[in-house]
């Protein structure tokens, strides 16, 4: 009697064992599967490469591939097409990977660029080896060519876009501590290809910065170059000085920088009003206490030492106080104590780095640190219109001292630390303002008074009583900002005068002017991030060993330098300049004690040193296992398991097979 089965590869019934597949028959079958699989993969991706080259997904977490809105703005204005060409030198990231993974995002966000524009945007990418005429073009062009240890010949690593109208922007070599603001730049240039920039400030108010002649010492007037500040300003945009009663702003202006107007006529200050409502770009600088006007006129009937736009700011919403100046005992600068022997924090005076400047902005992302003095702050009232992004901060629990406190002859920083009493909040002493906003002159232009340039003179026909659209504005409450004295040194090297930098608040204002001045849109592009994604885990393991073995390490490290001083003085007294001198043998004791104690205290800090490295060295090592043998062992595994399976299985069919038979 013949009995049916099941075979358990095919599911099908079979009456005859010879039908059942063979080992032979089934090992060709698995070979002609893995073949067709691979076949199909090639062909789906060789699809994907032809068919999809324009679908994207983006992955990562801080969507470092992917075009912001603000982005998007500026494509949709672009008019006539513009080439991007970029060059890259493959040496620098077979060399150097951390410039290769950089450079890889720099061609996807480029491609990206092209991909979006609809053909506005063209992308040419060069690879300039030495001695070619490619390398030529890009040092034409005025690309950075870099030498670096480990290469051969120099590298680039730059942007260059044009127009049909020959205009060039460059990026000459691409930092990657500036990676987080790549769209920025990007977007940036080309915006200044499309539409083209003016790039001239309109200087009004207080001209002290671009003064060369001014009272020194003795009351004598000395010749002296602009302000620091300025000539970073010229840097990168011209400079046009206002008359303070001007009546309207020049149509040529593209940004308005208004220093302390505290002595603008109304009518001036309608045309500033009417300027931002028009569509007009402006840095304003007002401050409660500005330092270089003293304490005379701070004390006076009016604080004639503040400044603010009284109108407008009331219209907007927006408050700074000018009795009151901001004090922060963290960001505090150090100054001489009154009796000449110290230093003391003076918290009126502050030097803001770090957390107290936004990192994500790109006016003070890549400035190190910004001095004020006496600075005001700024806030919203409930009812503003207008959004406000702080750029500079107070640290958490600043506190607030009253303007009579600081417009003192000799104002006393001891006392002022004593009063300092920490509040609960930060203070934003410089922020961007945004949003549509009314008029501050709802009555219209005020009457002219009489005299005075007729040519400054202007009727407006039309007045406007709200912005077009968004205002973009930046508000600092501090013009001792702008003042060398709070920033600069300068130094006297070969009979020149050689300012040096104690913080960076040329850069901010050259930054604030020149993000200012192109589209909207370009303020509106945050930092992005970088493609470096360090092991977090790792990192905090650092952090904790540090926390950990630090004060270990600094007491070792002191109790070393205690007992080489001691060995020191025992050996020079044993053989100074004056001739060799004896030591006792109970000396001598203390010579050998000494040596061990520096040998035994040298073996711990090297282990306390060794012990920071074994927790991370430790987390690298299973790190590298799972990453390397981990997984190839586990698929070999589930592949062992799998064929013991299907020979058990097979064997079974078999012994089946004969017992039927």
């Amino acid at each position: 009697m013949t009995m049916a089965t099941v075979d358990d590869t095919t599911g099908a019934t079979v009456s005859d064992p010879a039908a059942i597949p063979q080992p032979g028959n089934q090992g060709r079958l698995t070979a002609i599967a893995l073949v067709l699989l691979a076949a199909l993969f090639v062909a789906v991706n060789v699809l994907a490469a032809f068919s999809l080259t324009s679908f994207r997904v983006d992955l990562t977490q801080d969507r470092l591939y992917s075009l912001s809105p603000a982005t998007e703005r500026v494509l949709a204005e672009v008019d006539e097409p513009i080439t991007l060409r970029f060059y890259y030198s493959k040496r620098l990231g077979s060399q150097y990977p951390t410039y290769g993974v950089y450079a890889d995002r720099v061609r996807d966000m480029l491609q990206e660029y092209a991909d979006r524009a609809g053909g506005k945007v063209i992308l040419e990418i060069y690879d300039p080896e030495p001695f070619t005429p490619v390398e030529d073009r890009a040092v034409a062009f005025g690309l950075q060519s870099v030498a670096l240890e480990g290469v051969d010949g120099n590298v680039f690593f730059g942007l260059v876009g044009t127009n049909t109208t020959d205009d060039l922007e460059a990026v000459p070599f691409f930092q990657p501590e500036r990676e987080a603001f790549l769209e920025y730049d990007i977007t940036k240039m080309i915006y200044s290809l499309s539409q083209g920039t003016t790039g001239k400030v309109g200087l009004l108010g207080d001209k002290t910065i671009t003064q060369d002649v001014r009272m020194g010492q003795g009351g004598r007037p000395e010749q002296l170059p602009p302000a620091l500040v300025t000539q970073r300003i010229q840097e990168v945009l011209d400079v046009e000085e206002l008359d303070e009663e001007i009546e309207r702003i020049p149509d040529d202006i593209s940004i308005l920088m208004v220093i302390h107007p505290k002595t603008l006529p109304k009518r001036t200050r309608f045309a500033i009003d009417q300027y931002i409502l028009g569509g007009g770009k402006a840095v304003i600088f007002v401050d409660p206490y500005a330092e270089a006007d003293g304490w005379q006129a701070a004390n006076g009937p009016v604080n004639g030492a503040a400044s603010t736009l009284e109108e407008t700011f009331g219209a907007w919403g927006l408050e700074m106080p000018t009795d009151k100046i901001v004090g922060d005992r963290f960001a505090g600068r150090r100054v001489g104590n009154a009796t000449g022997t110290g230093y003391v924090t003076y918290v009126p005076w502050l030097l803001l780095r770090g957390p107290n400047l936004d990192s994500d902005s790109p006016i003070t992302a890549q400035v190190d640190s910004v001095a004020v003095a006496s600075a005001g702050y700024l806030k919203l009232k409930d009812d503003s219109p207008l959004t406000l992004k702080p750029l500079l901060t107070s640290s958490p629990g600043s506190t607030l001292f009253d303007v009579k406190q600081v417009a003192t002859q000799r104002p006393n920083p001891q006392a002022l630390l004593n009063a300092y009493q920490a509040g609960a909040e930060r203070f934003v002493i410089a922020a961007t303002l945004s949003g549509r906003v009314p008029t501050g002159f709802p009555d219209g232009q005020p009457e002219a008074f009489e005299g005075g340039d007729p040519d400054l003179r202007y009727n407006f026909e039309t007045v406007l009583t709200e912005s077009d659209g968004p205002i973009d504005v930046l508000v600092v409450a501090d013009t001792d900002l702008l003042d060398d004295r709070f920033w600069v040194t300068f130094q006297n090297f070969q009979g020149q005068r050689v300012a040096i930098p104690g913080a960076g608040n040329g850069d901010f204002v050259a930054n604030a002017l020149d993000a200012m001045t192109g589209s909207s849109a370009l303020l509106d592009l945050r930092g992005q991030g970088t493609a470096y994604r360090p092991f977090e885990v790792m990192e905090r393991l650092k952090r904790e060993a540090d926390r950990t073995f630090q004060s270990k390490e600094q007491e070792l490290r002191k109790t070393l330098e205690d007992t080489q001083r001691k060995l020191r003085g025992l050996r020079e007294r044993d053989g100074t300049s004056g001739g060799p001198v004896a030591l006792s043998e109970e000396e001598q004791a203390t010579m050998r004690e000494l040596q061990g104690e520096v040998l035994r205290v040298r073996s711990e800090l090297r282990e306390v040193q060794a012990s920071l490295r074994s927790d991370v060295e430790t987390l690298e090592r299973e790190l590298q296992f799972v990453n390397i043998a981990l997984m190839p062992i586990l698929v070999a595994l589930f592949a062992l398991v799998l064929s013991v399976v299907r020979a058990r299985r097979r064997r079974r069919r078999f012994d089946t097979a004969d017992t039927t038979a």
